[in-house]
């Protein structure tokens, strides 16, 4: 999980996804850096526009890795406002590791593949999902 945090100067182009609840920007400047192809859910999304509209500090708590996504939102002092998509992530974590299981039972070595596959894509978001949960706020 990574936060950037600085003034939020710019949002790019978006496409917004009304099946996934999900916009998709660009770019994102913030303070002195320029983030690109980000996804922020709709409900986030209004939050985070709330930040071009004032000089005080935008925060931004991101995922990592090959999964860029927003997963929370605080505008100054205000508050922390989350949203967290862990039913999804739940779900296509149980199919991996069940494919991985019956993997195993073919090719031992294309089973460890998909475990180490499986490890590295959805343990760490599903931690991060936990630890934004945890720092409290609103979720949204």
């Amino acid at each position: 999980m990574k936060l950037i945090e600085g003034k939020l100067k710019r949002l790019g182009e978006s496409t917004v996804n009304m099946r996934a609840e999900v916009v998709k920007y660009s770019l994102i400047q913030i303070g002195d850096k320029t983030l690109t192809n980000l996804k922020v859910s709709r409900k986030l999304n209004n939050f985070l526009q709330d930040g071009i509209e004032t000089e005080l500090p935008t925060k931004l708590w991101m995922t990592g890795g090959l999964r860029r996504e927003v997963m929370a939102v605080q505008v100054g002092d205000d508050t922390r406002y989350y949203n967290l998509s862990v039913g999804g992530l739940l779900f296509f974590t149980a199919l991996h590791f069940s494919i991985t299981a019956m993997a195993f039972n073919l090719n031992i070595g294309f089973g460890l593949f998909l475990l180490v596959m499986g490890l590295v894509l959805y343990v760490p978001v599903l931690l991060d999902c936990f630890r934004i949960a945890g720092m409290g706020g609103t979720k949204v």
